[in-house]
C-alpha cells in the first residue's frame, strides 16, 4: 500500500515534467497514459485501503529544526474522507486530459491552438499530482505545501493562451488565491507556537480562543480558494482558460482544496464551537444567494457555470457547517455533494466546451436550436442540468436532501431559516437552469449553432457519456465511505 501511495502521487509529478519535453502534437497519447495510470493507481489505492484510515510516514524528520510533538514527517495519508477527494481528482483528471487531445486543435472554432501544448499537460499533470498530494497530506504543514502548488498551477493554466484577459484572470487568480496562503501561514503559525504540532486533531488541544481564531484564519483561506463571499469575483474572470482547464478547476481541483481543507478540519476536532459553525453556515447560505442572483446576469455560459460552481461549493461548506453544529447527516451529504457536483459540473463545463468548439460561440443569446445539431452534446447538458440542480435520481438531488434534511434536524432557529434558504436557493437555480437549457438546445436553429453539422470526435464525446454515467453513478460511489466519516 505504501509504494503503491508514493506511485501514485509520483506518475503525474515526474510525468509532467516528461510532457515538457515532448514537443508537437504526437505527445498528446503520454500525458493520456500517464492520467489513466494516476487513475488506476488511485482506485486500486482506495480498494485497497477501505475502509481504515492509515498515514504512511518515512522515518526521516522532514524539517529537522520544527521540534513538534509527533515530530513532523513527509507521508502519506489515506482515510475515507481522502478516498473520496482521490477519485474525483483521477477521473476527472483522466477525462479532462482525454478531452484536451481534441479540444486543443487547430479545428477548435472557438480558438484555434496551433501551437506545441507540452507545456499545457506539464502544468495540468502538475496539477493533478498536487491535488492528490494535497489530500493525501497527513497534516497541515504538508498540505499547505501542496495548497500553494494548486495556486501555480491554475495560474499558469488559466493564462495558457497568454492573450490580454487571460493574463489578467490568471494573476487576478493568484493574488486573491495567495490571501487565503497567507492567512493559512498565519494560521500554521499560531497553531505551532501554541500547540507544538501540526497534525489535523491539534485544535483540540488548544484553548476556545486560539481554537476559535485558527478556525477563522483557515475558513477565509478556504474562502479564498473555493471562491466564496467576499473572495468570489476571480472564478469567472477565470473562465478565460481553455475549457478543460474550467472544467478540472470547477470539478475536481483548486476550488476543492477549499472545501476539502474545512472538511478535514472537521472531521479530525471535535471541539470545534457552535459559533464556528455558525459562521461557517451564515456566510455558505450568503454565497449561495449571492451566486445564484448573478445567474441572471449572465450571457456567457461559461461564467454562468461559474457562479453555479460558487454556490454549490457553498451548499459543501453550508454541509460541514451542519456537522460542527451537530447534524452527522448534513455533514455526510456535504461531503457527498463534492462527488456529486464534481460529476455534474464537470459534465457541463466539457459540454459547454463542445459546444463552442462546434459553434465558436458560448453566448446564450447567439445559440438555440443545438439539440437537431448536436443531439449527444446537448443531452450530456441536459443530464448535467438535472443532475447540479438535484432532479432524482441523479447525483446532486442525493448530497442536497441530505443536507436538507440536517438542517431540519438542528431545530431551534438557525438550522431550519438557513434550510429554509438552501431549498429556495435550489429552486430558484432549477427554474434558470430550465430556462437556459431551453433557450439553447430547443426552438429553431440559430445562425451560431446551425455552424454545427453535428457532435465533435470521440476523443470529446466519450467523456461526456462516461460522466453522464457518473451523474447517476456518483451517490453510491461515495456513499459507503461515508459511514466511516465521524
Amino acid at each position: 500500500m505504501q509504494g503503491l501511495l508514493f506511485g501514485l502521487l509520483l506518475v503525474p509529478l515526474i510525468g509532467a515534467f516528461a510532457c515538457y519535453l515532448i514537443k508537437g502534437r504526437g505527445g498528446d497519447l503520454v500525458p493520456m497514459v500517464l492520467a489513466g495510470l494516476t487513475f488506476i493507481l488511485s482506485i486500486a489505492a482506495v480498494i485497497l485501503g477501505y475502509p481504515q484510515g492509515k498515514a504512511f510516514l518515512l522515518g526521516i524528520p522532514w524539517v529537522n529544526w520544527i521540534d513538534t510533538v509527533p515530530k513532523t514527517s513527509f507521508g502519506l495519508l489515506l482515510d475515507p474522507l481522502s478516498s473520496i477527494m482521490l477519485i474525483v481528482i483521477t477521473i476527472i483528471g483522466f477525462l479532462v486530459v482525454v478531452y484536451s487531445t481534441e479540444y486543443l486543435s487547430p479545428r477548435n472554432k472557438d480558438h484555434s491552438f496551433e501551437k506545441p501544448v507540452g507545456t499545457y499537460y506539464f502544468w495540468m499533470l502538475l496539477f493533478i499530482g498536487s491535488m492528490v498530494g494535497l489530500v493525501i497530506s497527513p497534516n497541515f504543514l504538508q498540505l499547505f505545501i501542496f495548497w500553494e502548488m494548486t495556486t501555480i498551477c491554475s495560474w499558469a493554466l488559466i493564462s495558457y493562451t497568454k492573450e490580454e484577459e487571460a493574463l489578467f484572470g490568471g494573476f487576478k487568480a493568484l493574488i486573491m488565491t495567495h490571501v487565503g496562503g497567507l492567512c493559512f501561514v498565519v494560521a500554521l503559525t499560531l497553531l505551532f507556537v501554541n500547540s507544538h504540532s501540526f497534525s489535523f486533531n491539534a485544535l483540540d488541544s488548544l484553548t476556545p480562543g486560539i481554537r476559535f481564531t485558527i478556525f477563522i484564519l483557515l475558513l477565509i483561506a478556504a474562502w479564498a480558494k473555493a471562491a466564496q463571499v467576499p473572495f468570489f469575483t476571480w472564478l469567472p474572470d477565470a473562465m478565460v482558460a481553455p475549457t478543460p482547464v474550467s472544467a478540472y478547476l470547477h470539478a475536481a481541483a483548486m476550488v476543492k482544496a477549499g472545501v476539502y481543507l474545512m472538511a478535514r478540519v472537521a472531521v479530525s476536532n471535535t471541539t470545534l464551537s457552535q459559533g464556528a459553525g455558525l459562521v461557517m453556515g451564515i456566510m455558505a447560505v450568503v454565497t449561495m444567494i449571492v451566486a445564484v442572483i448573478l445567474y441572471f446576469i449572465q450571457d456567457d455560459l461559461k461564467r454562468l457555470l461559474a457562479f453555479s460552481t460558487i454556490g454549490h461549493l457553498g451548499y459543501v461548506l453550508f454541509g460541514v457547517s451542519l456537522g460542527i453544529l451537530g447534524s452527522t447527516t448534513g455533514f455526510k451529504g456535504g461531503v457527498l455533494h463534492i462527488i456529486n457536483h464534481g460529476c455534474a459540473k464537470g459534465l457541463l463545463f466539457l459540454s459547454v466546451g463542445a459546444i463552442a468548439y462546434a459553434t465558436g460561440s458560448r453566448s446564450i443569446k447567439e445559440l438555440s436550436g443545438l439539440g437537431r445539431r448536436m443531439p449527444i452534446v446537448s443531452a450530456a447538458f441536459i443530464v448535467g442540468l438535472f443532475a447540479v440542480t438535484g432532479v432524482p435520481p441523479l447525483s446532486c438531488f442525493w448530497s442536497k436532501f441530505m443536507m436538507f434534511t440536517g438542517a431540519f434536524e438542528l431545530g431551534g432557529i438557525a438550522g431550519p431559516t438557513l434550510g429554509v434558504l438552501a431549498i429556495l436557493e435550489s429552486v430558484t437555480s432549477f427554474a434558470w437552469y430550465l430556462f437556459v437549457g431551453h433557450k439553447v438546445f430547443f426552438g429553431q436553429v440559430s445562425e451560431k449553432a446551425y455552424v454545427a453539422k453535428k457532435d465533435p470526435p470521440l476523443a470529446m464525446i466519450a467523456p461526456l457519456i462516461i460522466l453522464m454515467a457518473l451523474c447517476f453513478l456518483a451517490p453510491l460511489i461515495g456513499w459507503p465511505f461515508l459511514h466511516y466519516l465521524r
